[in-house]
């Protein structure tokens, strides 16, 4: 009978041994354990072996499929960027925690595939040896959708994804946003005997309707744009409440009352908004191929195969190419024979399923699911005219990955607003009603197009706008001022204190910040003329 060793009993024998970064430059590793044994009589002299090829990748980039395949820089962007960006169901106890920014995925689903590492994360008992599925909670923060890779009316030109609307009114890639606003009783003092307490009192600065006696709102209510989310009055009855920004919004999850180590009492308010994904959403693969959502359409107008299989998601077939990401499309005909009774396979880097292997399995299938090509290529058709398309489409199901950059948190529109005291010019933030930078290469696009009108409203109408009095005779720069002028009354008017004149003076449309770079000028002793044509 043979006698199953834990991990944990292979390492009291030493059979496996941890190796620092330091003695990793005095030992010879092996790849695999058949690196040991020699090619041809040749004689080894390793001193160790890896486990598993695949370990020599960290966590998050050894979860990715067909890692091996793909060119070094998508792999990359898969496990440092978008791997911490997907959003996911990631945490056990969602419902007590009251982080400032959180995001949840409804139905996160299992990949059809497996790694060795995605097999040993979350295992319940490692030291025992079990490998039961129900002991082993598991954590994934994407979705299987079927994949085509077609040309749909342009609408998925560069990176763009054109998605199916019926998926997503069924609930694909819907997820949950929820912030917290959080507040403490002892906040700044105008006088030091008065006291701050939570409450409610009419307020200019925003809507108190969904407010209760004790200030804060209460659970499901619908919170817009500059309504109050938590008040806080001070005994002579100022008003320190906090109001939700013109870009914030939500129905309230929950509120919660407490006080913290030394004794100040604080409350949370969390909001929760229902979203899904809509046009300029981000999603990506696992092999680094990112993209927004260029289009919505509507299910009967995609291709479709003689099953009735119509894609969840289309995207560009120039997108594999210059990207050298083969690793999505062997995913995708791995994916493609195990939905269709294939048996399941792991797609660990270096130990993968050769080509063959997913070929002759794609092959074998294509005779009972007739009407696919062995590379898992289909032969479509086209929803608006229900013709045969004449190539092939290939389709399949691929792992993909909603992100946290969404339209709606990036979305900026104004006309006018807050601008800075000292330029003024609008304000950067976002938050703030602030304007759209609009800067030196967008500048030198108008000008390549000739738009100089556009030009001008961009740069000067619609920034600061201003205007400035001018003395023709010695060319310098007139103020408006009062002055007293014997036998009349005061008169208030552009006066040159060069020339004691008001005569030759003409009034020049300038941008302020133009107007400013003269006063600043002028003061450090260097004074500027200004030639003017009437």
């Amino acid at each position: 009978m043979r006698h199953s060793y834990s991990f944990q009993e292979l390492r009291q024998q030493e059979v496996i041994e941890f190796i620092g970064v330091e003695e990793e430059e005095d030992i010879i590793c092996a790849w695999g354990i058949r690196h040991l044994f020699g090619i041809e009589g040749e004689v080894t002299n390793y001193t160790h072996c890896e486990l598993d090829p695949s370990f020599l990748l960290g966590l998050s980039c050894s979860l990715i499929p067909f890692a091996n395949h793909n060119f070094a820089r998508r792999v990359l962007y898969q496990s440092e960027k978008h791997s911490q960006q997907a959003i996911g169901y990631s945490t056990t106890n969602p419902l007590i925690r009251i982080d400032t920014l959180s995001h949840q995925l409804y139905y996160p689903q299992k990949p059809l595939f497996k790694t060795v590492v995605a097999d040993c994360i979350g295992r319940a008992d490692c030291a025992s040896g079990k490998t039961d599925d129900f002991t082993r909670p598991e954590y994934f923060n994407g979705q299987n959708a079927i994949v085509a890779v077609n040309v749909h009316l342009g609408f998925n030109q560069e990176d763009s994804l054109v998605m199916n609307k019926a998926s997503l009114e069924r609930g694909m890639f819907r997820t949950e946003h929820l912030r917290s606003y959080k507040a403490e009783v002892e906040g700044k003092r105008l006088r030091l005997k008065e006291k701050i307490k939570f409450g409610k009192m009419e307020s200019k600065r925003g809507r108190v309707d969904k407010l209760d006696d004790d200030g804060f709102p209460y659970i499901g209510a619908s919170l817009q744009t500059n309504y109050i989310v938590i008040g806080k009055v001070s005994d002579a009855g100022e008003d320190h409440s906090i109001k939700l920004k013109h870009t914030e919004k939500g129905m309230v999850q929950k509120v919660l009352l407490s006080e913290n180590d030394e004794g100040k009492k604080f409350a949370v308010v969390t909001l929760r908004q229902v979203r899904s994904p809509c046009f300029g959403d981000k999603f990506s693969s696992k092999h680094g191929q990112k993209g927004v959502v260029g289009f919505l359409e509507s299910h009967e107008n995609f291709p479709f195969t003689h099953q009735g299989i119509v894609p969840d998601i289309v995207i560009n077939p120039h997108s594999f190419p210059t990207r050298q990401t083969p690793g999505q499309l062997l995913e995708a005909a791995l994916g493609k024979g195990i939905a269709l009774g294939g048996t399941v396979r792991y797609a660990t880097p270096f130990t993968t399923a050769s080509v063959d292997v997913i070929a002759e399995q794609l092959h074998k299938l294509s005779f009972y699911q007739a009407g696919f090509q062995i590379w898992g290529a289909e032969s479509v058709l086209n929803g608006r005219t229900v013709e045969r398309v004449q190539s092939l489409v290939f389709m399949g199901p691929t792992f993909y990955q909603r992100l946290i950059h969404m339209s709606a948190d990036k979305v900026k529109f104004r006309n006018t607003g807050p601008v800075n005291p000292l330029t003024r010019q609008p304000v950067a933030d976002r938050k703030r009603f602030g304007g759209v930078k609009f800067g030196e290469m967008e500048r030198d696009c108008l000008l390549a197009h000739g738009a100089a009108a556009n030009l001008h409203e961009r740069l000067f109408m619609l920034s600061d706008f201003s205007e400035m009095h001018v003395c023709q005779t010695c060319e310098r720069m007139a103020n408006v001022i009062i002055r007293c002028v014997p036998g009349r009354k005061k008169i208030r008017g552009p006066y040159c204190g060069f020339c004691k004149s008001s005569q030759t003076i003409v009034r020049i449309n300038v941008p302020y910040g133009a107007k400013l770079l003269y006063q600043e000028l002028f003061s450090m002793g260097i004074c500027l003329k200004f030639e003017t044509k009437i």
